[in-house]
């Protein structure tokens, strides 16, 4: 007689997606996970994604998370680059890292296992960071080309995991876990020309808000970057729909959002209910996911063997 592992002792792996300001709709989707009492064991993050990821891997709570980002502005955020590398620097980033993980923790520290991925600008590859200091990979999974410079780690220079794996649901799936849940936020590409046109700023904002948002959305920047930000949304897309077919998660996620920018942090609670209202409705998926029993061992390691022969003949 087979035993079958029980519902409790289900691993759960949870995949973050990038896309900015938009990545914020990860801390919604997890409210729901928690209201539903469905545990994550393990996460792996790409860009905005790794940022979420990585905090709730220290052992914050959604709603701690939700405070974080509705307190976050432009101002905490945005510096200056002075290596020539990039539009903006990351060192205001790391500080608020550092709060919000409570010090530099490194991956054996944290609460929950964490993976978070970037590209090496000189080789190719992906590179899968686990080790180390969080917020350094955090920085690497982060330095969008052109936006921030590329992070030095462990002799490789790293830039935005976005660029080869925009949703590292096969990141998580290679962790030992029994079950996978992706969540990608899903760029709305007919808005193209909107964007083209730089939005007013709001007459309430901060001066130095207004300021900085008249440089990042005012400036004879900002054609070139909502261009850069459509084409990776459309990369991103095809290189998603090929890793869906490679090996999909168990729970595949979208979130749709419209008119939100790499930078609007202002738009929190827009990202934070998309987030929400995207989770619900595979809630009834989420929680078969958490109660149904697993397949046999033999049954688990067929399913991943099939896995690795579909990958090793697509390359």
């Amino acid at each position: 007689m087979v035993m079958r592992k029980l519902a409790t002792d289900v691993r759960v792996g949870l995949a973050l997606s990038g896309g900015g300001a938009k990545g914020i709709a990860h801390v919604g989707v997890l409210k729901v996970l928690e209201e539903a009492r469905i545990p994550v064991h393990v996460l792996a993050g790409s860009s905005m994604g790794g940022v979420v990821a990585a905090v709730y891997a220290a052992g914050r709570t959604a709603t701690e998370l939700e405070r974080l980002v509705r307190s976050l502005r432009l101002l905490d955020i945005v510096q200056r680059d002075h290596t020539g590398l990039g539009l903006l620097g990351q060192d205001k980033i790391a500080g608020q890292l550092g709060e919000a993980l409570g010090g530099d923790p490194t991956f054996d520290q944290l609460k929950r296992e964490l993976a978070l991925v970037a590209v090496d600008l000189e080789t190719g590859e992906e590179v899968v960071i686990r080790e180390g200091s969080v917020v350094e990979g955090v920085l690497a999974t982060t330095a969008l080309p052109a936006i921030f410079p590329p992070v030095r780690w462990r002799d490789r220079l790293l830039i935005d995991g976005g660029v080869l794996n925009p949703v590292p649901f096969d990141v998580v799936r290679d962790l030992e876990v029994d079950r996978v849940v992706a969540v990608h936020t899903v760029h709305d590409l007919s808005e193209v020309l909107d964007m083209l046109s730089p939005p007013p700023s709001p007459l309430e904002e901060p001066k130095i808000e207004a300021v900085i948002r008249l440089l990042l959305y005012r400036s004879r920047w900002t054609p070139l970057m909502s261009i850069s930000e459509r084409s990776l949304s459309i990369m991103a897309r095809k290189l998603v729909e090929q890793r869906l077919q490679q090996a999909p998660p168990d729970v595949f996620i979208e979130v749709p959002l419209r008119g939100v920018g790499l930078f609007d942090l202002d738009q929190a609670d827009v990202c934070l209910r998309a987030g929400e209202a995207a989770a619900r409705q595979h809630l009834s998926e989420l929680v078969e996911l958490r109660d149904a029993p697993l397949p046999s061992r033999w049954a688990r390691w067929w399913r991943s063997a099939r896995r690795k022969l579909a990958a090793g003949g697509s390359q």
